[in-house]
């Protein structure tokens, strides 16, 4: 008599813990690997997850949950991560680092979960031309004169945008973000400025 036994293979799914200690330290240079546990430690004690970096700053984890984190590197930095599950049930690491250098501009890279880079397309419009991500990411009120809008679009100089991944789902928002104006012209152009929302298709992010 033969015995037929069922076999089945599960893959075993990754957290944001799990790469987040993996994480290599070149990444984030002021952050080593002692440092990334003690912020999991103080997390877990309910204490403020904040520590002393190697650049004598303040590093502070701000959100942690099994597939997101989100941190305060320093005064002028911040880092999210999101695990994301592609078409072949696999899951990959979308990095977001952003500098306020002055104003907020963002990084988007891609990792596997043992944080092998990965070349793929994030679907972002972030290396568009100056001249497109204007285009992209104003709009022009129904009730506003296009030479007062074409006026208000030339204030947006340099163009820069920033990325803020979404903790509670596979989703992100891109947005431009407003140059050192006086509060006047930055109420100005609140009005023309449109933010876009991206979700992830297991390839890649599709706006929608």
């Amino acid at each position: 008599m033969v015995t037929c036994a069922l076999m089945t293979t599960v893959r075993a799914q990754v957290t944001m813990r799990d790469v987040w200690q993996s994480m290599p330290d070149h990444l984030l240079p002021y952050l080593h690997q002692n440092l990334r546990t003690e912020l999991l430690e103080l997390h877990d004690m309910k204490v403020k997850p904040e520590v002393k970096n190697l650049l004598s700053g303040t590093s502070v984890m701000d959100t942690l949950t099994t597939d997101y984190t989100f941190l305060h590197l320093s005064e002028y930095s911040t880092l999210s991560l999101k695990l994301l599950t592609r078409s072949d049930s696999t899951q990959l690491i979308c990095f977001v680092k952003t500098v306020m250098a002055p104003e907020a501009e963002s990084e988007v890279r891609f990792f596997d979960v043992n944080w092998q880079s990965l070349d793929i397309p994030s679907g972002l419009p972030l290396q568009e031309s100056a001249e497109a991500l204007l285009s992209r990411m104003t709009v022009k009120p129904a009730d506003m004169e296009e030479g007062r809008f074409e006026e208000l679009r030339k204030m947006i100089d340099p163009v820069m945008c920033h990325v803020m991944l979404s903790p509670a789902a596979s989703t992100l928002v891109m947005q431009l973000s407003i140059p050192a104006l006086t509060r006047q012209e930055r109420d100005d152009i609140q009005p023309i400025i449109k933010q876009i929302s991206f979700k992830w298709d297991g390839q890649t992010f599709k706006e929608y």
